[in-house]
């Protein structure tokens, strides 16, 4: 079931069922009611970022408040209607549209400021059109986007105009639009950088900033207990069955292992002995070629489809009449 169809028919008037609201107590979640409470009121026009921004909750806690709502069976209704969802492209702001924002703006008008203070230049228009997507498209407070600009300079020194698009995109995505929200992630990344370089070395990625997906799964992965040898076991595991490198195949190892309670080297191998052997030399050096592993026994489900879908597109990239 999906978030749209808690939705419930009406106009002006927001009517809660008994059941539901009885439903929702004895859950006694909070950011779950809240999230149902903003969805009623909103109805169609509903929109998961302004959701986030509205109610000040982080990526994680609405998650776990919609993956809540979403398994409580509040409703039962046979047609789903599609939530509204906000357009893919942000607009194409003109350059005398992005003056009259600095202009008549004075919070737009000192993220701008920053910005020039961290890019040490006046900004192009390809620069303030990207801030003035975060501040208007996605929905980022002057202050949130400031404490964004002053980390990229602090922790990379030289800042380009995309390092700004993905950071904007990743805190939106995360629900970061308070100051305080900004605090937390930022302290947050403090506290994980040294686990998260350990585990880019073992993915053979040492040396450079994670781009904002590599980020979101690595920082699930820290979050849900494992280290970095756990990590490798997975990558060994991943290039066995896989015969490639992919970021969800990956995913779904640590997330089944975590299903079962198995965070550390000694409980995945405990298991699973067959992983206390390294990657084979022949697969490191070919990445590309096919897995096999799937020809045995033990996989899970979720890796017979994945393998399945895998030789699916591999067989459809092969020329044919060969």
């Amino acid at each position: 079931m999906s978030l749209s169809s808690l939705i419930p028919a009406g106009g002006d008037f927001c009517v809660l069922r008994a059941d539901v609201v009885d439903t929702l107590l004895t859950c006694r979640d909070g950011d779950s009611a809240l999230v149902y409470l903003y969805l009623v009121r909103k109805g169609q026009a509903f929109d998961e970022r302004e959701a986030l921004r509205d109610l000040h909750l982080t990526r994680d806690r609405y998650d776990r408040a919609v993956h809540t709502l979403t398994n409580l069976r509040l409703v039962h209704t046979p047609n789903e209607q599609p939530v509204q969802e906000r357009s893919a492209m942000p607009p194409r702001y003109s350059v005398s549209e992005m003056r009259a924002q600095r202009e008549d703006d004075h919070r737009f008008a000192s993220v701008c400021q920053t910005a020039e203070i961290v890019l040490g230049r006046p900004l192009t228009d390809s620069q303030t059109r990207t801030l003035m997507n975060a501040y208007e498209y996605l929905g980022l407070p002057a202050d949130v986007l400031i404490d964004l600009l002053t980390y990229l300079h602090r922790s990379k020194g030289t800042v380009s105009r995309r390092d700004i698009d993905e950071q904007a995109h990743l805190w939106a995505d995360m629900g970061i639009f308070s100051a305080d929200a900004a605090a937390a992630f930022l302290a947050q990344r403090e506290r994980e950088k040294p686990l998260m370089d350990e585990m880019l070395r073992v993915l053979d990625m040492a040396g450079r900033d994670p781009a904002p997906d590599e980020y979101r799964y690595l920082s699930q992965f820290i979050r849900q207990g494992f280290d970095a040898e756990a990590v490798r076991i997975a990558k060994t595991r991943m290039y066995d069955r896989l015969g490639k490198f992919s970021w969800k195949y990956l995913n779904g190892i640590l997330e089944s292992w975590h299903k079962k309670g198995l965070h550390t080297a000694a409980e995945i191998t405990a298991v699973e002995p067959d992983l206390r052997q390294p990657v084979s030399a022949k697969q490191v050096q070919n990445p590309s070629a096919p897995p096999q592993a799937a020809e045995n026994g033990g996989l899970a489900d979720w890796e017979r489809e994945w393998l399945a879908e895998f030789h699916a597109m591999t067989k459809e990239d092969e020329p044919h009449g060969v």
